[in-house]
C-alpha cells in the first residue's frame, strides 16, 4: 500500500512518528515531502511546492493523509498569525476536489483544527500581541461564551467588562476574524465529506475547556456535522499532534478491511470519568472518539483474545509531570517541593496494573498510554515495569504532552506493532518513546532548563551558541536516568542516542533517536 501524506509540521511527533510507524510493516510505503519544504514555526510553506508534490505522488497512491493546517495555512503555527483572504484558502481547498475528479480511486483523509486559544501571555506560537494580551483574550472568550450558556455571577460579570475595556478593539478583532476565516474553512472541509471528496475528517480541540472560544466553535462545528449528515465520517475530540498518527492508521485499516477490536485495562478504572488537563470532556468520550477515528473497535468487555491498551490515568487530580519529579510550575515558572497528589496511591494500584498488563503480554501484543500527568511519563510506573520484566516485552508506550496526544499516539502504535513484519522497528519506536516522553520529558528537561541553561548563558528557546554543550549534556542525563530506573530491561543496556536536535530551536520538541547496539 503506498500512502502520500501532508504533515502538520516538521517537529517528530507530526513527521517522524509517521515514518516510524510505517516502518512496522514492509506492506506500507509512506511518501513525505522534504521537510524543508514544509516551512519553520511561523513562517509557512509554500502552497506551490505541496502541490507539485502531490501532483507528483498522488498518481501512484492509494490513499492521501493531509494536514488542512499544512495544506492551506501552510503549517500549525502559520494558521495562528496569518492573515489570507479568506477566499485564498478555500480554493486550496478546491484543490483537493480536483485530485478526487481525477483519480475518484484514491482516498483521502484529512484533519482540520479548531483555531486554539490558549492562557498565557506568549507570541512564540501566536501574534505578537499575544505576549501582552494572551491571557487577557482567552479570559474574556471563557467568560463571554459562559455568560451565553450559563450566566455569570457578579464578580464575573465585572472581570468580563473589566477585560473587554482592557483588550484593545484592534487586537479583538485580529483574533475574531481569524477564527472566523478558521471555521469557514471547517465548515468547507466537512463539505467536502458530504461530497464524497473526503473520506474521513478529524477535527481536534487543541488546548480546550468547558467555556471559551472554542468551545463556541465546537457547538457551531457539531450542528454542520449535523447538517450535512456525515456523523460516522467526522470526529471532533481533543488533540493536535496526535492527528497524523490517526490519518495513517485509519487509511491502513481501511485498506486491510478487516475489524480491529481492542481490549482496555485501567490503573484506576475512575479515570474515564475525569476530566484531564487542557481538555473538555471525561476521558472515556475522547477514548470512544479516538478509536473510532482510527477505525478500532473497543471490545464489549474485558476480552483477553485482542491487543491491549493499557491504560495508566490519575488520581482525583491530574498534576503535570514536572511538578511530581522536580516540583516545578509550568505556569507560574516556580520551583517548589516535588509533590503527588496522594489520590495518585488511594486511587490507584499500580502494582497489580503492571502485574496484569505484564501477564498478558504472553499472549496478545500490549501498548502502553501513561496518561498520568500531562507532559511526561510517570517514574513510579517505569520502575514498576523494569521490576516486573514489562519493557522487554510490550509493543509500545506513550506518555507525552496532553493526554489525548499520547493515547491518539498509543492506540496507532497498537494497530502497527500488532500487524508488523519489522519486530525491530517495533521495538526501537518502543525505546525511542520512552527515552523522550518519560525520561526526557519527567526526568531531564526541567532541570536543564532551570539551572544548567542559565548557568551556561542559554534559554529554553535560545542556545545556539552552546547548542554542542547542551546536546552532550542532556545526552548524558539521558543516560544516567536510563541506567538508574531501567537497569533490569533491554538485557541492562542503554539505547545509544544516534540523533539529537531541536527542529523549532528550543527544549520542546526535541527530536531523539535511538539504536540499541548489540554488545559482541
Amino acid at each position: 500500500m503506498i500512502i502520500v501524506g501532508i504533515p502538520l509540521d516538521i517537529r517528530p511527533y507530526n513527521y517522524d512518528f509517521l515514518q516510524s510507524l510505517a516502518a512496522m510493516n514492509s506492506q506500507l510505503n509512506l511518501l513525505l515531502p522534504e521537510k524543508n519544504l514544509l516551512g519553520f514555526k511561523k513562517q509557512p510553506a509554500r502552497h506551490g511546492a505541496l502541490n507539485d508534490f502531490l501532483r507528483q505522488e498522488t498518481g501512484k497512491a492509494d490513499a492521501l493523509i493531509v494536514s488542512l493546517d499544512m495544506y492551506v495555512y501552510g503549517g500549525l503555527f502559520p494558521a495562528r498569525v496569518h492573515n489570507e483572504r479568506v477566499e485564498v484558502l478555500l480554493s486550496r481547498l478546491h484543490h483537493l476536489r480536483q485530485i478526487k475528479w481525477q483519480q475518484p480511486d484514491v482516498k483521502i483523509y484529512a484533519s482540520a483544527l479548531v483555531l486554539r486559544t490558549p492562557c498565557y501571555d506568549s507570541s512564540e506560537e501566536e501574534p505578537d500581541w499575544y505576549a501582552t494580551y494572551g491571557k487577557a483574550v482567552y479570559t474574556y472568550g471563557f467568560l463571554s461564551n459562559k455568560q451565553q450558556r450559563v450566566g455569570l455571577d457578579t464578580d464575573e460579570s465585572a472581570r468580563l467588562e473589566h477585560y473587554q475595556q482592557l483588550i484593545p478593539a484592534a487586537v479583538l478583532q485580529d483574533w475574531l476574524s481569524r477564527r472566523e476565516k478558521n471555521r469557514q474553512v471547517i465548515q468547507a472541509a466537512i463539505q467536502l465529506v458530504a461530497e464524497g471528496v473526503l473520506e474521513q475528517l478529524v477535527i481536534p480541540l487543541d488546548d480546550t475547556a468547558e467555556f471559551g472560544f472554542t468551545a463556541a466553535d465546537r457547538s457551531r462545528i457539531y450542528q454542520w456535522i449535523d447538517d450535512a449528515g456525515v456523523h460516522e465520517r467526522v470526529h471532533v475530540h481533543p488533540g493536535t499532534d496526535e492527528s497524523g498518527c490517526t490519518l495513517l492508521t485509519r487509511a491502513w485499516l481501511d485498506q486491510r478491511g478487516r475489524p480491529f477490536p481492542v481490549s482496555v485495562l485501567y490503573s484506576n478504572e475512575q479515570f474515564s470519568s475525569v476530566i484531564p488537563n487542557y481538555e473538555d470532556r471525561p476521558f472515556i468520550d475522547s477514548l470512544r472518539s479516538h478509536t473510532a477515528a482510527c477505525g478500532i473497535t473497543l471490545a464489549a468487555g474485558d476480552d483477553q483474545l485482542y491487543p491491549l491498551l493499557a491504560i495508566n490515568g490519575c488520581g482525583d487530580i491530574m498534576q503535570e509531570s514536572a511538578a511530581a519529579s522536580y516540583g516545578y510550575d509550568v505556569h507560574t515558572g516556580c520551583r517548589h517541593q516535588p509533590h503527588k497528589n496522594v489520590t495518585y496511591s488511594t486511587r490507584r494500584s499500580l502494582d497489580s496494573f503492571v502485574a496484569e498488563l505484564t501477564r498478558r503480554t504472553h499472549s496478545v501484543p500490549v501498548v502502553i498510554a501513561d496518561l498520568a500527568f500531562s507532559n511526561g511519563g510517570e517514574t513510579e510506573l517505569v520502575d514498576l515495569l523494569d521490576h516486573y520484566g514489562a519493557c522487554d516485552r510490550i509493543c509500545g508506550y506513550a506518555g507525552w504532552n496532553t493526554t489525548c496526544n499520547s493515547l491518539g499516539t498509543a492506540l496507532a502504535t497498537l494497530v502497527f506493532a500488532s500487524g508488523s513484519d519489522n519486530l525491530a522497528a517495533v521495538r526501537n519506536f518502543l525505546q525511542e518513546r520512552i527515552m523522550s516522553n518519560w525520561a526526557w520529558q519527567t526526568e531531564v528537561r526541567f532541570p536543564m532548563q532551570c539551572e544548567f541553561l542559565p548557568a551556561s548563558g542559554a534559554s529554553y528557546a535560545d542556545f545556539d551558541a552552546v547548542a554542542e554543550m547542551v546536546f552532550s549534556e542532556i545526552k548524558q542525563r539521558l543516560k544516567t536516568t536510563w541506567k538508574a530506573h531501567l537497569g533490569n530491561s533491554f538485557g541492562g543496556q542503554v539505547p545509544e542516542i544516534t540523533h539529537l536536535s531541536a527542529p523549532f530551536h528550543r527544549l520542546s520538541g526535541l527530536n531523539i533517536k535511538t539504536e540499541m547496539r548489540t554488545e559482541a
